[in-house]
């Protein structure tokens, strides 16, 4: 509930916001140029919204392969690494909607061979990543050449039931929590998950030229992933841990993602209204940041709820920022690994006149990379 002494401030800001942006937009044309000024590297596609997904800003810098020498747009698919994940608990909650799981379901009613006090993790504990599951990162052995799929994940836990910590009582970030839930969704749908994510739920939020990644399947737009060496860039589009799909695999556009950006925010916070499922349903990363449904939640510097989170795999580098109050969207989405996203990002926050409660005087997407790492508990 918005206090009334800041009702005006919501308002007037949900109502300048297109004016705004659209001030800062030769700042904004600045900084693109000022960090991605050689349009024959790899690049990023920065695109914003705001009110009922009024177009702000768009603006592609970059190529997304350099062997066919294509141009990055708005249409661009690029993979979303761990933004993917506010994707898996969609899934998630449409079948808890439909009655097919429980939030405070064991995992174990769908893996019975997890043991000790894997046992005691519910499907809660896997969405605001507070199971104490190991890293699955960390089970891999030396000798994997072959890329991991989520079915893997769950093997390499299988022979290994120590956690971190009793499952409900610490937050930890962990990959393997939206692996196996995307193996939940293949055990209640009977669906392989990228299947029911392009068939059923990406066709539902309007998402229609989205999909997850198959190395069967080939990919319309596809923007391929690399990594800077010295002044050069390598296709790095690939790793042993970039064909698991509940944790990483979606690859969208910056129009198809902000088709569904707000929607899916609204889904959120309607599942988060009820005080004692929001209990169970998110965790404290600090005293002013909180984690549900695949997302960090925080106040911005006008106290509205601000929602975010960013990616990370070989090649790629993303992070997407949303303002429900505002109806405005920020999305950076870049085919290269390097960190130049983190200053350039922290610029269009800046220009955007965007703080994070809990963040001040840190880079965004230097932040979220601690927390991964699990440096900031």
């Amino acid at each position: 509930m918005v206090k009334s002494g800041l009702l005006p401030i919501c308002l007037l800001f949900l109502i300048s916001t297109p004016v705004f942006a659209q001030q800062a937009m030769p700042e904004l044309d600045q900084a693109m140029n000022q960090f991605y000024p050689n349009e024959q590297d790899p690049g990023v596609m920065l695109y914003i919204t705001a009110e009922n997904n009024q177009l702000i800003y768009s603006k592609g810098s970059g190529k997304a392969d350099l062997r066919t020498s294509t141009s990055i747009d708005s249409s661009t698919n690029f993979r979303m690494a761990s933004v993917s994940k506010q994707f898996t608990a969609l899934a998630i909650r449409y079948l808890h909607a439909q009655n097919k799981l429980k939030f405070d379901q064991k995992v174990t009613d769908f893996f019975p061979q997890l043991t000790g006090n894997q046992q005691l993790i519910t499907i809660a504990n896997l969405l605001n990543h507070t199971s104490g599951i190991v890293d699955y990162e960390n089970l891999i052995p030396s000798n994997q050449h072959v890329q991991l799929n989520d079915a893997n994940v769950l093997d390499l836990i299988s022979t290994d039931n120590v956690l971190y910590f009793s499952p409900g009582t610490k937050f930890r970030y962990s990959n393997t929590g939206y692996c196996l839930l995307s193996l939940i969704v293949e055990k209640v749908t009977g669906m392989k998950y990228e299947n029911f994510m392009k068939d059923i739920l990406f066709k539902d939020i309007k998402m229609d030229n989205s999909t997850v990644f198959n190395k069967l399947d080939s990919i319309g737009n596809r923007a391929f992933g690399y990594h800077k060496v010295d002044t050069d860039f390598q296709l790095a589009d690939q790793s042993i841990t970039s064909a698991t799909k509940g944790d990483g695999g979606v690859y969208t556009s910056a129009k198809d993602f902000h088709n569904a950006s707000l929607s899916l925010i609204r889904d959120v916070e309607s599942i988060l209204k009820d005080s004692v499922q929001s209990k169970n349903l998110k965790s404290a990363v600090n005293d002013k940041i909180n984690y549900a449904q695949g997302l960090f939640i925080g106040l911005d510097n006008y106290n509205n709820k601000i929602y975010f989170h960013s990616g990370e795999s070989t090649g790629f580098h993303n992070i997407v920022v949303m303002i429900p109050n505002r109806q405005l969207c920020i999305t950076l989405f870049s085919n290269r690994d390097d960190l130049q996203i983190a200053p350039f990002f922290d610029q269009v926050l800046q220009l955007m006149d965007i703080k994070i409660e809990g963040i001040e005087g840190e880079s965004l997407f230097l932040w979220l990379n601690q927390v991964y790492a699990n440096q900031i508990s």
